[in-house]
């Protein structure tokens, strides 16, 4: 079974909605929302890994742009519950997001630290199509943040 990385942008007042009935967050990722899902597929593992240097956690807004929010409420919407993030974290992140380049992240691939570490999706030996993967993925989220960010909008994040 795949564990497969998504992000989804909203207003706000939609997110502070989900908080207050966390019943409804299914409905809105798999059916009201779900055309507008950022699928990051199985490269969100490696990426939070590349960004932070860390399995899971980490310290600042890097740390935040896979693993960040905060749960809403606790149905387990394929692999935990989704996590809200406020309109202005994702600003931060996306901020922290824009001081790295393409090349930078490129720069921080280091195939033997990802499968030493057990980085999901256990790739890395396949070299430049596993950087190329994983680079796509993440200028992918990084379009996301800045996208949400300039429209001022919150995020949720989920693995399913």
């Amino acid at each position: 079974m795949s564990m497969i990385g998504n992000l989804l942008a909203l207003p706000q007042t939609e997110l502070d909605s989900l908080y207050a009935n966390p019943e409804s967050v299914p409905m809105v990722l798999y059916e009201t929302r779900a055309s507008e899902t950022v699928d990051l597929d199985k490269a969100w593992h490696g990426i939070h890994f590349m960004l932070t240097g860390e399995q899971y956690g980490g310290a600042g807004p890097l740390a935040q742009v896979i693993m960040g929010g905060v749960p809403i409420g606790e149905e387990d919407v394929g692999y935990g519950p989704a996590r809200g993030m406020s309109a202005s974290d994702v600003k931060e992140v996306a901020a922290a997001l824009g001081q790295i380049s393409e090349a930078d992240f490129r720069d921080r691939f280091d195939p033997a630290a990802l499968s030493n570490a057990d980085i999901y999706p256990r790739i890395w030996e396949d070299g430049d199509s596993a950087l190329n993967y994983i680079t796509d993925n993440f200028l992918e989220a990084k379009r996301f943040y800045e996208t949400a960010a300039n429209k001022e909008l919150a995020a949720i994040l989920f693995i399913n």
